[in-house]
């Protein structure tokens, strides 16, 4: 438990469906403009005095919509106190850095979750000064190589076997892809080889909660895994012709769940434009 006793710990969305449900509604999770709906709630309701706070943490704030911070705020006692947690390099959104002006700022580049092998791959790709510092030492940074789609999969498997070689048991890997769900080519699959996956199905509980399919090793898109992490990560399905800043920022956080060792599973016109930067990495063909 990370919170103080007395605390609470929810989501944006999880917070407005306990308002909504609170002020009498029942949201409909099965239907597409659920989510918008108590959204649009929590804009134009504000919140009964028994759920206002004397402090307010917000992580993640770079997927915060310029929209929740107002209704957020709100939430706060007069003399309450606020704090607004981000990362540039993981808005995978493009959403507008939000205005807080007048808020005290501190900004660090520390990464206290990656091992060094990690981090420093990172920061050549991002091609910065090295930020590992006293960073322990992991497990190593592999990379395969694939041409098209079989071998995609193919390279996928060999990932997961030398994971489970190396000694990471399924539940403590995480399989993640670079493509979004609606596109990935892992999404109508519910086995890998011999492996289950445990994946989104698209659909929400009653509760708005994700619903997920039986299996035991977790498969997800970079977007729906921050936030995560694993002592094994499989990055998979990375794609990309360009380097731009969208693709580094996918990178680093798919990269960055990692708390021990990387297998990176990139296409040969990925690994092309990624060039110098995987000079020390060693290119495996499975």
């Amino acid at each position: 438990r990370i919170a103080p006793e007395g605390a609470t710990v929810t989501s944006y969305h999880q917070l407005c469906d306990r308002l909504y449900r609170g002020a009498g509604g029942v949201p409909d999770f099965a239907q597409a403009d659920a989510f918008s709906r108590i959204e649009a709630f929590m804009t134009d309701c504000p919140a009964p005095a028994g759920d206002c706070y004397d402090e307010l943490i917000v992580d993640e704030g770079q997927d915060f919509k310029s929209a929740w911070l107002a209704p957020l705020l709100a939430l706060l006692r007069p003399d309450g106190r606020a704090w607004w947690l981000e990362d540039p390099m993981q808005n995978l959104y493009a959403r507008e850095q939000h205005p807080l002006p007048g808020w005290v700022t501190l900004r660090a580049e520390r990464n206290h979750r990656s091992p060094r092998e990690v981090i420093a791959l990172i920061d050549r790709i991002l091609e910065r000064n090295g930020t590992a510092g006293d960073a322990v030492a992991g497990a190593g940074v592999e990379v395969l190589v694939y041409d098209d789609p079989a071998a995609l999969m193919e390279r996928t498997k060999t990932a997961l076997t030398r994971a489970l070689g190396a000694g990471f048991r399924k539940e403590s890997m995480l399989v993640v892809t670079f493509r979004g769900r609606e596109q990935s080519a892992f999404t109508p699959l519910s086995r890998l080889g011999p492996h289950a996956l445990r994946a989104f199905t698209g659909r929400y509980d009653l509760l708005g909660g994700p619903v997920y399919t039986e299996g035991n090793l977790l498969i997800d898109s970079v977007y729906r895994l921050k936030g995560q992490s694993a002592p094994c990560v499989v990055f998979t399905e990375i794609d990309f012709e360009t380097l731009d800043e969208r693709a580094r920022r996918k990178l680093f956080v798919g990269m960055t769940r990692a708390s021990m060792k990387l297998i990176l599973v990139i296409s040969s016109r990925a690994h092309s434009a990624l060039g110098a930067h995987l000079a020390s990495q060693q290119a495996g063909d499975g």
